[in-house]
C-alpha cells in the first residue's frame, strides 16, 4: 500500500479481539465456538485433562437447540444420534406405581427439545471447536485473574505464567473461582445455602441388567424407542430410561433427608447407590422393587452424587473494569428442576458472541455491560431490584427452580391444586421459545443508549407481571 493508500485513521481496521475462555463444559466450549464465529480469535483452558466428563441426562430446549442448529448440518437435527433418547412420552408415576400423567413427547417441539447424553453432547461440542480450528487447552490450571483498562488475562499453574488477552470469559460451574475474583459483592463470597437435597446420577450400558428380569420393565421399547419415567413421592424424586434406544440405562434422583455434609458439594464426585437403593425399598411393592432391580444394576463407577445448592444472585457479572466475566453456571447456577441449566448457558454464549461483534475490539468493557443487560431477564426482581435484563431473565429462571422443587418433592398427588403436583407443563413456554440471538440483535443498540445515557432499560424477554409462572 503507498502513502496515498493509506485509510484514514478512522478507518484503520482493528485485529480481531482474543478472548480467553476458562473451563469448557457445555458454556465454555458453546461460547468459544459462538466467539470463534464472530470474528474472535479463542483459546480455551480446562483444567480436567480430557474433553469427557461424567454426567447422565441433559435436555436442550427450543432456546438453545436454535442457537446449536446455525453451526452445521450435523447440529441441525439430532433425531437419529446414539447420544439422544428417541422418547416417545414423559410418563408420571406416584409410588403405587399408578401413572398420572403420559405427556406425548415431540424433540423438534420448542416447548420439548432433544435429551441428550451429557458426555455424547460435550463430545459434539468438543468435535466442532476442533473443525473450526480453535485453540483448546486441557490439563491446564488458571490460578488467577487480572485486568486493567486496555487488557485482561489469566495466570496459569503454580509458576504463574501470565496469558494476556482482550477478554476473559470464565465458565468455570457452580464453584467458580473466577465469580469471587470478579466481584466484591458479600452475595458472592456466602456459603452457598444446602437446599435439603441431595442428587445422585447414574449411566450404564443397558447389558448390566442382563442378569435381572426385574429390571427388564424398562427395556419394553427397545430397540425401537427409548422410556422416560419419572416417580414422584414425598421427599425422593426418582427419574429413569434408556436412551440410544434401549443402548444405555440412566437414571437420576433427589432425595432428602441426608446430610449435606456427607456428601461431596462438588460437580458429579463419585459415589455409592446405597442411600437411593434403601430409599426405594422403602416404597410399595411393586414399584420399590422394580427401582431396587434398576439402581442395583449400576455399575461400582457409574454412580455420582452431589448436594443442590442455592447461590443468591449476583448483583453483577461482569468484573469493575469490564473485561471479564463469568457466565453459566459461575454467574447464575439453576437447579436442575427447570432442566435450563445447559440452555441458558448456551443462550449466554451466544448473547456475548453477538455483543463482542456488535461493540466492536475497541468497546468491549461495553460489550460485556450490554450482554448482562440483554441477559437481565432470568433474574426475579422481588428476589433482587434493579436488575440487568439477561441477568433479569436467568434469575427469573433460578426462581422458577427452586419453585418446582416444591411440586416435585412434596408430591401431592391427592391435593386439588394441579399447580402444586409433578408435572411435565411445570416449565414456561416463554423460556423455551425465546430466541437469544433475535432479541439481542434487536436490542443491542437499545441496550447501549441505556448504558450510556443512564436510561433504565425495560427487559423484553420475560414476562411483565416478574413471575416464572406467567399468566399472561
Amino acid at each position: 500500500m503507498t502513502k496515498t493508500d493509506a485509510l484514514p485513521q478512522d478507518r484503520v481496521p482493528c485485529a480481531p479481539p482474543t478472548v480467553l475462555v476458562i473451563g469448557l463444559g457445555i458454556a465454555g466450549l458453546t461460547a468459544a465456538i459462538e466467539c470463534h464465529r464472530k470474528g474472535c480469535k479463542v483459546i480455551g483452558f480446562e483444567k480436567k485433562r480430557g474433553a469427557t466428563q461424567p454426567g447422565d441426562i441433559i435436555g436442550l430446549s427450543g432456546n438453545s437447540v436454535r442457537v446449536l442448529s446455525q453451526w452445521s448440518p450435523e447440529f441441525s437435527q439430532f433425531a437419529d444420534e446414539e447420544i439422544t433418547c428417541a422418547v416417545e412420552a414423559l410418563e408420571f408415576y406416584d409410588p403405587a406405581g399408578n401413572l398420572h400423567v403420559s405427556m406425548p413427547y415431540n424433540p423438534a417441539s420448542p416447548t420439548q427439545g432433544y435429551m441428550f447424553r451429557r458426555t455424547g453432547l460435550l463430545e459434539k461440542l468438543y468435535e466442532q471447536a476442533i473443525r473450526d480450528g480453535i485453540e483448546l487447552r486441557y490439563g491446564v490450571n488458571v490460578t488467577g485473574y487480572w485486568e486493567d483498562v486496555g487488557s485482561a488475562g489469566v495466570y496459569i499453574g503454580d509458576s504463574n505464567h501470565n496469558i494476556v488477552a482482550d477478554c476473559v470469559i470464565a465458565a468455570d460451574g457452580f464453584h467458580s473461582t473466577a465469580r469471587k475474583v470478579f466481584t466484591s459483592e458479600k452475595d458472592a463470597l456466602q456459603r452457598d445455602e444446602f437446599i435439603g437435597a441431595i442428587a445422585y446420577r447414574a449411566i450404564f450400558d443397558a447389558r448390566e441388567t442382563t442378569h435381572l428380569p426385574e429390571a427388564q420393565w424398562l427395556l419394553d421399547k427397545a430397540p425401537a424407542a427409548d422410556v422416560f419415567r419419572s416417580f414422584f413421592g414425598n421427599d425422593f424424586m426418582f427419574v429413569t430410561g434408556t436412551a440410544a434406544r434401549g443402548r444405555y440405562i440412566h437414571w437420576a434422583c433427589a432425595l432428602r433427608g441426608e446430610q449435606a455434609e456427607q456428601t461431596s458439594q462438588a460437580w458429579v464426585q463419585p459415589a455409592s447407590a446405597e442411600p437411593v437403593l434403601d430409599r426405594a425399598r422403602t416404597w410399595p411393592s411393586p414399584t420399590g422393587s422394580k427401582l431396587a432391580a434398576v439402581i442395583s444394576a449400576t455399575p461400582p463407577d457409574a454412580c455420582f452424587s452431589h448436594a443442590l445448592l442455592a447461590k443468591p444472585p449476583l448483583r453483577t457479572w461482569v468484573s469493575p473494569k469490564g473485561r471479564m466475566v463469568v457466565i453459566g453456571d459461575a454467574a447464575h447456577p439453576i437447579l436442575p428442576y427447570a432442566g435450563q441449566g445447559a440452555n441458558q448457558a448456551i443462550e449466554d454464549a451466544a448473547v456475548i458472541a453477538i455483543c463482542l461483534e456488535r461493540a466492536g475490539p475497541k468497546r468491549i468493557p461495553l460489550a460485556l455491560r450490554v450482554f448482562e443487560k440483554l441477559r437481565e431477564h432470568q433474574r426475579s426482581n422481588h428476589i433482587m431490584p434493579n436488575l440487568h435484563a439477561r441477568h433479569e431473565r436467568v434469575s427469573l429462571i433460578q426462581a422458577g427452580s427452586i419453585e418446582a422443587e416444591d411440586a416435585y418433592l412434596k408430591a401431592n398427588w391427592e391435593g386439588g391444586d394441579e399447580t402444586k403436583k409433578p408435572s411435565g407443563y411445570l416449565q414456561q413456554p416463554w423460556v423455551y421459545e425465546h430466541d437469544c440471538v433475535a432479541h439481542a440483535q434487536a436490542e443491542f443498540d437499545i441496550a447501549v443508549e441505556a448504558i450510556e445515557t443512564g436510561r433504565k432499560y425495560i427487559p423484553t424477554n420475560v414476562p411483565m407481571d416478574g413471575k416464572y409462572r406467567s399468566e399472561q
